[in-house]
């Protein structure tokens, strides 16, 4: 990667961290700073002390105060170098702590607003990896801005005026050779240095996402006993991920190598022409202490700075997902409010849906639900019954035509608004790891414990929660594995009911159920539904055959429609499925 590329991030990632720092960063920051200041005087100063402590015990030189008053100065300002970096520290971490949360809160949150297709295309212990990457970048950014480069520049400016002002032309001249040599290797092992910590950073979030999406599925992995075959994958990603971090510290173990060797040759440099000084009678004793001490606390700092330049690198690296990911342009949360008097008819004028393949998913698909009936969608499996949910909701767009709700167009509709208006009861129930009230109240955060519980009645819950020892605190475990899946969509069939929309679209939400349950609640629903549009999609027909209107889909086009009587005199696809699911049935 060049320079040029390499400043870019840099500049990227300052200009991100600039973003989240709140009034409160801010002024920890600025106590930072200070202290950063205060310290590095201190540690310039207390050699000064030091060679006139030295200078009168040889008797050589201009002592300004009394040995003891030296002998204070000098630990004085040990002690309070040392005490303002623990103070800094403190301050510090409070800076960062609040950094590191608010953009983890940031990062998260854009994650949720990102469109559906972009999670269809990634795995999420990949997106939650990148997330940890990122913010693991921007502690070693921060971590190196202000104890190393804020600090070094600081002292390195202190101890060059010092040397300036005792007339030391030469080890300033040995100075600037060193740190010539310094950038010269540094400059070479941060490129390299980034581009192997870049490298390593992909292969821990592809181990990360092996192991995420392991465990996610870890009911499958017992059931065949996949253990050994799940492991060894992960494993395989692992030892990539070991092999680059490897890399990565053999770069960093390289120019270490390197560095010690140029520290050392001007060190000997320094300190040979300082003897040679001393025994000339142009250098006191005080005066070789005092170079050599600088020498250290100079040629170390130019070392630091260097390493802190080879943290960008690694940082910026490991921000770089991250910042792509916040590039990543989110839903549009802007549109138009629902009016008051939008009615529940659903229109589909012409539509074609894509996803990555050729084939469409959705082709040039047409129908109308009139408010307040119930539509039947049924179709074998790829037919595009669960693209339908998904265009209602935006959580995809069509390639062409358009989709209206009450005659509105739902490209003009804010997101969150039409969803407010629509609740699904998703084939694939997926509940949060927390009580049954807080999972049937996802749909209406600010409804009333009565208001769960009716939901609650119309799901044909009651009698279950009542039989939990905890009732509707009762944990329902990562993704409701502690309850079984015909009660998993009863809750989500009591978060639907809540909500109370103007379309309920049920999506194979009753498979799990007994049929005299599916039928209970099915007749719930058409009751409490009112007004509102129903819209049942099922492979099991018995679900949908008492609806007004029946769509038959096939290759995402609609080949049969009408009521459950008609289809079946039509003698069509939709009748060769009843006649599968009930082969002892009349075909009238």
């Amino acid at each position: 990667m060049s320079w040029e590329s390499r400043w870019r991030q840099w500049r990227e990632a300052v200009r991100l961290l600039h973003g989240e720092v709140t009034p409160f960063v801010a002024l920890r920051l600025t106590e930072v700073l200070l202290l950063v200041l205060f310290g590095a005087a201190m540690n310039a100063l207390a050699p000064l002390a030091l060679k006139w402590i030295i200078d009168g015990l040889s008797g050589q030189g201009h002592i300004p105060f009394a040995s003891g008053v030296l002998v204070g100065l000098y630990a004085a300002s040990q002690w309070l170098g040392r005490s303002s970096a623990e103070l800094r520290a403190l301050r510090y971490a409070r800076a960062e702590r609040r950094m590191l949360r608010t953009l983890n809160e940031r990062l998260f949150a854009h994650v949720l607003c990102l469109p559906l297709r972009y999670h269809l295309t990634r795995q999420t212990g990949a997106v939650s990896q990148i997330i940890e990457n990122g913010l693991e970048g921007v502690r070693l950014i921060l971590h190196h801005l202000v104890f190393t480069v804020l600090p070094v520049c600081a002292e390195l400016l202190l101890a060059a005026y010092v040397l300036h002002r005792l007339h030391q032309p030469v080890f300033l001249g040995l100075f600037c050779g060193a740190a010539l040599c310094y950038a010269v290797l540094f400059g070479h092992s941060a490129r390299r240095i980034g581009d192997s910590a870049r490298d390593a950073a992909e292969t821990r979030v592809a181990a990360g996402a092996v192991m995420t999406d392991g465990l996610l599925n870890f009911e499958t992995v017992k059931a065949f006993g996949a253990e050994p075959l799940v492991t060894g994958k992960a494993g395989e990603a692992l030892a990539r991920s070991e092999a680059a971090w490897v890399q990565f510290y053999r770069g960093y173990a390289r120019n270490g190598l390197a560095v010690a060797v140029v520290f050392a040759v001007f060190l000997a440099a320094t300190l040979t022409y300082a003897l040679h000084a001393v025994r000339a009678g142009t250098l006191t004793v005080g005066g070789f202490v005092l170079v050599n001490t600088y020498m250290l606390q100079l040629v170390r700092p130019a070392e630091m700075l260097g390493f802190a330049v080879q943290g960008f690198a690694q940082g910026t690296a490991l921000l770089e997902k991250a910042m792509a990911l916040l590039a990543v342009v989110p839903e549009p949360v802007t549109g138009v409010s629902l009016p008051v008097a939008l009615t529940g008819t659903i229109e589909f004028d012409r539509v074609t849906l894509r996803y990555a393949s050729e084939r469409a998913a959705l082709e040039a698909l047409c129908f109308t639900v009139a408010a307040g009936s119930t539509l039947g969608i049924v179709g074998q499996s790829g037919s595009g019954k669960s693209s339908i949910v998904r265009l209602l909701l935006r959580l995809i767009e069509p390639e062409r035509g358009e989709i209206r709700l009450g005659g509105l167009a739902l490209n003009r509709i804010a997101p969150r608004a039409l969803r407010s208006a629509i609740a699904v009861v998703p084939q694939d129930v997926v509940l949060f790891d927390d009580s049954i009230e807080f999972n049937i109240a996802v749909a209406k955060p600010r409804a009333s414990r009565e208001e769960v519980r009716q939901a609650a009645r119309i799901a044909q819950l009651e009698e279950f929660v009542a039989g939990l020892p905890d009732g509707y605190d009762t944990v329902v475990g990562e993704r409701g594995v502690r309850i079984s899946g015909g009660e998993r969509q009863r809750i989500a069939i009591a978060r639907a009911a809540l909500r109370r929309p103007l379309v309920y679209v049920l999506d194979e939400a009753t498979a799990a159920l007994d049929s005299r349950t599916e039928q209970a609640v099915l007749a719930r629903l058409q009751a409490m539904a009112g007004s509102a549009t129903l819209v049942l999609i099922a492979h099991r027909l018995a679900s949908v055959m008492h609806a007004e209107c029946i769509l038959v889909l096939h290759d995402g086009r609609v080949v049969e429609c009408g009521r459950h009587e008609a289809l079946l005199q039509v003698g069509g696809r939709y009748a060769a499925l009843w006649a599968a699911q009930h082969p002892g049935a009349a075909a009238a």
